[in-house]
C-alpha cells in the first residue's frame, strides 16, 4: 500500500513537473511575425512583452519601404546576429516599424522594463549610467563567448533572456562601435534633432558593464530598435 502511495506521489510530482516544464518552454518559444513574415522570439517581463531580438524589418505596417534598416558593416551574416540598424526618423514614422500589434518601446517602456528588474524609482529618470546596484546592464545582455562576464553571478546575465547584443551603430556612412557598445533607439523624441536612447556597453575595460545609459542622441544616427508589445491599458 505504501509502494502504492508512493508510486502515485512521484508519478503526480513528474506530471506536474513536466506540465511546468512544457509551459515554460511554450512560453520562451513564444513568436510574432511582422508584415513581411519575419518571426521574432518574444519575451515576458514584469507586465510588459518585448522582442527577445533586434528588429529587422524593411517595411512599415502599411507594406511600405523603410528608408533606413542597415545591417551592421552590410554583411548579410550580420543580419540575424544584430538586426537592423535605423535612424529615428524611421523609428517614430506613425506607419510603425514593429509588429502589428507592437510599437517602438518609448522611454516610458524603457523605464518600466527597467523599474521591474529593480533600479530604484529614484535612478528611473536620471540621465546617465545607471542600475549599477541592480546589475541592470548585465540582466540585459547576452553571455559573451569571450567571456568579459566570467566574474560575474552568471545567473545575473541575461537573466530575463532579452539577449541584447552588441551591434554597434552606424553614423556619417561608417559602421562604429560593433562589439564595444549597443545603442537602442526610444521612440520618444527630447528635441528637433534630438531623441532618447539606452546604451550597454561590452568591452572589457569599460567601467559601465553593469549599467544602464539613459541619454539623448542626435536623430540622424542609426541604432537597433526593441519593440514591445501594446496593452489595451
Amino acid at each position: 500500500m505504501n509502494k502504492l502511495i508512493l508510486s502515485i506521489g512521484v508519478g503526480m510530482v513528474l506530471s506536474a513537473t513536466s506540465s511546468a516544464n512544457d509551459i515554460n518552454q511554450k512560453l520562451s518559444q513564444s513568436t510574432v511575425q511582422d508584415v513581411e513574415g519575419n518571426t521574432y522570439h518574444t519575451v515576458k517581463i514584469g507586465d510588459q512583452v518585448w522582442l527577445a531580438e533586434n528588429l529587422i524589418s524593411t517595411k512599415f505596417q502599411d507594406g511600405s519601404d523603410v528608408e533606413t534598416g542597415f545591417i551592421p558593416k552590410d554583411d548579410e551574416d550580420n543580419l540575424a546576429k544584430y538586426g537592423r540598424l535605423y535612424d529615428w526618423h524611421d523609428v517614430s514614422d506613425a506607419r510603425n516599424l514593429c509588429p502589428k500589434g507592437w510599437r517602438v518601446a518609448t522611454d516610458d517602456d524603457w523605464k518600466a522594463l527597467e523599474s521591474a528588474m529593480g533600479m530604484s524609482e529614484e535612478d528611473l529618470n536620471k540621465e546617465g549610467w545607471r542600475g549599477k546596484d541592480q546589475y541592470i546592464g548585465l540582466q540585459l545582455k547576452e553571455t559573451q563567448r569571450n567571456g568579459l562576464f566570467k566574474k560575474f553571478d552568471p545567473s545575473l546575465v541575461n537573466k530575463h533572456n532579452f539577449s541584447a547584443r552588441p551591434a554597434g551603430v552606424k553614423w556619417n556612412g561608417y559602421y562604429i562601435t560593433q562589439g564595444a557598445y549597443t545603442e537602442f533607439w526610444t521612440a520618444t523624441s527630447a528635441t528637433d534633432k534630438q531623441a532618447i536612447i539606452r546604451t550597454l556597453a561590452y568591452s572589457w575595460w569599460n567601467t559601465h558593464k553593469t549599467e544602464i545609459r539613459r541619454a539623448t542622441s542626435s536623430k540622424d544616427y542609426m541604432f537597433s530598435v526593441r519593440c514591445v508589445k501594446v496593452t489595451d491599458n
